[in-house]
């Protein structure tokens, strides 16, 4: 299963805070492995790491999924 994701709303949201990888990884409680590979596959693996970088990014999980089209 992969979760595709919405890739522009991510960098906003990464911008926003400020965050690089490394930060992101630190307050979602992942590791850096983790959030490199859901860059570089551009889709979360597990609900349970999307819920975790939407809560650090202060988004809603919804705002970091990509419409299927």
């Amino acid at each position: 299963m992969l979760v595709k994701l919405n890739k522009r709303h991510f960098d906003n949201a990464m911008a926003k805070k400020l965050f690089n990888p490394t930060d992101l990884a630190k307050q979602a409680g992942l590791s850096d492995a983790t959030i490199g590979s859901i860059i570089k596959d551009n889709g979360f693996k597990s609900y349970n790491a999307l819920g975790k970088v939407a809560k650090a990014l202060d988004v809603e999980p919804i705002e970091l999924i990509q419409d299927e089209e």
